[in-house]
């Protein structure tokens, strides 16, 4: 391989690693607020143990108008109605068995969730102008500070919203919501680990590959009688 031929592989090597780069871990082009969060409540977030606490506080506080599909919380009006549980025991998945009660925690899809809550859901909508949104996902999305601050205030972070003050000056309770919300949403450490390891992998074995296929097509042509 000539050194204009290596010079070539490293730089698209380079690309191919710059674009894993900006798809996996941070993209320059999307626009991003910062919002502040007191170390202290910083320190809850990231606590597993509030996390479940904020579990039950979700339940209370968030579930009459949120679901959590991703880790078995539905609306309190659907959730209350008998047939629901015959719906989640033939259509749901298991997700644990909740080690206090006991219970079945169960994933119900998008469309038979829907389809079920469908009245409860058009109550809703009825009410604040559009369905609230499942919020199995909004951590990844919005993020620890983003949730924190709407959450706690929502006029401030987002004038006009139908999102009522539920949570106003129950600083440490926000902060428990919103580390359920990432537990939900955010895989454990161990999960992270190997997500990082397959996207190196990943990123590797396509340079690889691409130095390889390189230094066969230049066989292949020195074979044919070109390049020489």
């Amino acid at each position: 391989m000539s050194a204009w031929d290596m010079i070539k592989t490293i730089f698209f090597g380079g690309l191919t690693f710059l674009f894993f780069f900006v798809i996996w871990i941070y993209n320059p082009f999307i626009h991003r607020v910062e919002y502040e969060v007191p170390s202290q409540m910083e320190d809850i977030i990231n606590d597993s143990k509030a996390a479940l606490q904020g579990r039950e506080l979700f339940k209370t506080m968030c579930a009459s108008c949120h679901s959590v599909r991703y880790d078995g919380i539905y609306l309190m009006s659907v959730a209350s109605k008998p047939e629901f549980k015959n719906v989640l025991e033939k259509f749901g998945t298991l997700i644990r068995v909740d080690e206090k009660t006991k219970e079945k925690v169960m994933f119900l899809s998008r469309d038979v969730y829907e389809a079920v809550a469908m009245n409860d859901l058009l109550m809703l909508k009825s009410s604040f102008g559009k369905i609230p949104p499942d919020l199995s996902t909004i951590y990844l999305s919005r993020g620890a500070g983003y949730l924190y601050n709407f959450i706690l205030n929502p006029q401030k972070v987002l004038p006009g919203t139908s999102m009522p003050p539920v949570m106003t000056g129950q600083e440490e309770n926000t902060a428990k919501i919103v580390s359920y919300l990432r537990s939900v949403s955010e895989p454990s450490k161990a999960e992270k680990a190997k997500r990082t390891v397959m996207g190196i992998v990943v990123i590797a074995y396509f340079v690889a590959m691409g130095v390889l296929l390189w230094i066969w097509r230049k066989k292949l042509l020195a074979k044919m009688g070109y390049g020489q």
